[in-house]
């Protein structure tokens, strides 16, 4: 007799001997035979009535329309799933299954089933099957819920941008999370194991920082030290270049050894825009992601490190959950008394009293609207100590029961606020030293002018009428004397034009910078034929802007071009326009922002000046030649810049000895 035959006899309740059936309410699981000729359930031993709380005899006597299994409908759809399931079998043969349970009072079981075929009719169909069954529930919904956590993980990449890599000392490989493969322009779904190979992250980092980044994180390792950061640019896989913000920390063995090292990595390219025009809002973003399968300890780490949380409010059953990081945020040093389950009356207990109503009024709001939702708020932690903090996160419906869950990230920005503060405090100092430089400098150039009049006016007198009774250093000393009051007097009245750009005397109009253009050309006519430049002028837009300083910004680049001349040489100048386009606008430094800019461009075939006074030249007195060679105050390209920068412009300087210069102007389109 056969394993089958076997087991047959015994199942049958006449041949079941005391022993097996002992056996059978013994084993952690419950095991029961299927009838499928017969259309029912057979035999069952007890253990179902501590999965499900139904005695034997309730399932064995239920009816064909009621059946504790949320798979199936009834009895007779699950017998037909098994005869199916069972079928082209041969005996002996196993297929496993599911069934989702209802126990007695309505809770919720997961069973895992695996059947063995016992027996076959003369047709072939199958009749007989035992079948062992598993309770999973608590590792299924472990698993959903893990899957939750990492769908908040891989969000919080997404949504703040960054990724977060692992590498252990002496492999060949570094550990990359998705949003790591994102910011460097990989497919993560092509690195399936999330490995990528030691040296690849480096491939990325433009020249001049590779040495500098190299020797930060060998001293890091090296000194053992707590935790490092800094940044670096790099080239992505697709060509674009990012600013990217990292923060690593070595992890120690029992000797004292690094053994591996742990980061982050964020993309700081656009906050790094904002800094350079100090119009930023800054967000301290999530920074570290990590397969929470692999490595639960590497995410409290980096929660702890960056000083951010995430949160999963269930809103019908309020049951709020909180990460460890959150929990440190709420708690400070008394972690310990802050549950991972809390309510939503403990979140509000902690803001500030002025920041109640209005953080009650935007939850409200997001769960009507069941859209994203971002705020910054002020709480007070177990410690009594003030934090300012920034949430972000958004708002899922289940399916199945419609409930509404808010789930998000919280990052501790008080000391980027404290920043902020200190910043704005001294561009408000730096405002006001300005402004009391500009009148210092409009009152002393234009009451300067009185008494210097009367010594240029005196020193005529006295060259016209008392010349001849003067020695010949006489008259020398008063002609170097009316040279110097009237470059004085030059130099005053560049100085008082200055200290004008800065106050707006008529108001702003639409300007065709092409009349302009052609007016100041006018103006220099003159110096046009004396040099003989050849002068090419293209189409140019028409700007919001003030008149006077538009024709004052091009009559300085234009008279430079004029001034700046190769001997013997006719010089060649070009003004030409066109709209900057985006491509060009991520190439820059400049903060465009969402705006169109149009791009002027004045070059010519000059003399040039050395690279490395690009930037200096639009400082206030700067000169590149002594004034025996080139007449002028320095002031010129101030006051150029200082019109561009009164029209949120930018401009750039390009330029070589004796190969030309070109100015490139960037003014609004805001026509």
């Amino acid at each position: 007799m056969d394993l089958s035959e076997y087991l047959l006899d015994v199942f049958s309740s006449e041949k079941q001997s005391d022993l097996f059936d002992s056996f059978l309410r013994a084993i952690p699981d419950f095991v029961y035979l299927l009838d499928l000729s017969n259309r029912k359930i057979k035999y069952l031993n007890e253990k179902t009535g501590i999965i499900a709380h139904y005695t034997e005899d309730e399932v064995l006597s239920l009816d064909k329309s009621f059946f504790p299994v949320r798979n199936y409908e009834n009895r007779e759809e699950f017998i037909d799933k098994m005869n199916s399931l069972f079928s082209g079998l041969e005996i002996g043969d196993h297929r496993s299954f599911t069934l989702d349970l209802v126990t007695k009072e309505g809770e919720r079981r997961i069973v895992r089933n695996r059947g063995t075929l016992l027996k076959k009719n003369k047709d072939d169909i199958p009749t007989k099957v035992v079948v062992i069954a598993e309770d999973i529930t608590i590792e299924t919904e472990s698993n959903e819920r893990e899957k939750q956590k990492q769908l908040q993980l891989d969000n919080a990449e997404s949504l703040f941008n960054y990724g977060s890599w692992e590498w252990t000392l002496g492999t060949e490989y570094v550990t990359w999370s998705n949003g790591l493969f994102n910011i460097f322009g990989y497919d993560a779904t092509e690195y399936l194991d999330s490995k990528m190979a030691y040296g690849e992250y480096n491939r990325h980092i433009v020249e001049e920082d590779k040495e500098r980044t190299k020797i930060l994180s060998y001293e890091a390792i090296a000194n053992k030290r707590e935790h490092y950061e800094f940044e670096h640019s790099i080239i992505d896989e697709k060509g674009a270049r990012k600013l990217i913000a990292v923060k690593g920390k070595p992890c120690l063995d029992k000797y004292g050894n690094v053994i591996r090292v742990f980061g982050t990595s964020e993309d700081i390219t656009e906050l790094s825009k904002l800094k350079n025009t100090l119009e930023y809002k800054v967000q301290e973003l999530s920074k570290v992601y990590e397969e929470l399968k692999k490595s639960k300890d590497l995410f409290k780490e980096a929660e702890s490190l960056m000083s951010y949380g995430s949160f999963d409010w269930e809103v019908k059953n309020d049951v709020l959950m909180f990460s460890d990081g959150l929990r440190r945020l709420f708690g400070g040093s008394k972690i310990a008394k802050v549950s991972q389950k809390l309510t939503y009356e403990f979140f509000i207990s902690r803001l500030h009293k002025d920041d109640v109503v209005r953080v009650k009024e935007i939850i409200e709001k997001a769960i009507r609207s069941k859209k994203t939702y971002s705020f910054e708020y002020r709480l007070t932690d177990l410690d009594g100590k003030e934090k300012t903090v920034h949430t972000q996160g958004w708002v899922t419906k289940s399916n199945e029961n419609g409930s509404i869950r808010l789930t998000g990230n919280t990052v501790d920005i008080t000391e980027i606020k404290i920043y902020e503060k200190e910043l704005r405090h001294k561009i408000e100092e730096l405002n006001r030293s300005n402004q009391d430089l500009e009148q210092f400098a409009y009152i002393a150039s234009h009451d300067l002018q009185e008494p210097l009049r009367k010594i240029m006016a005196f020193g005529e007198r006295l060259s016209s009428k008392y010349s001849e009774h003067l020695s010949t250093d006489g008259q020398f000393y008063i002609s170097r004397m009316m040279d110097a009051a009237n470059r004085m007097k030059i130099l005053m009245e560049n100085l008082l034009s200055y200290s004008r750009v800065s106050i707006k005397a008529e108001p702003v109009e639409l300007v065709d910078l092409g009349v302009i253009i052609e007016s100041v050309l006018s103006d220099l006519e003159m110096k046009i034929q004396d040099v003989d430049a050849q002068i090419t002028l293209k189409s140019m837009p028409t700007i919001n802007a003030l008149p006077t300083q538009m024709h004052q910004l091009f009559q300085n680049l234009i008279s430079n071009s004029l001034k700046f001349v190769k001997q013997n040489e006719k010089p060649i100048i070009r003004i030409e326009a066109s709209l900057v386009s985006k491509e060009e606008m991520e190439l820059t430094t400049f903060n465009f922002g969402n705006n169109k800019y149009h791009k002027i461009v004045v070059s010519d075939n000059g003399i040039g000046f050395d690279a490395e006074y690009s930037e200096k030249i639009f400082l206030i007195f700067q000169r590149l030649h002594g004034r025996s060679e080139f007449e002028g105050t320095g002031l010129g390209l101030a006051i150029t810049k200082k019109i561009i920068d009164n029209h949120q412009g930018f401009i750039v300087a390009e330029s070589e000895v004796n190969k030309g210069s070109k100015f490139t102007v960037y003014l609004p389109n805001n026509e």
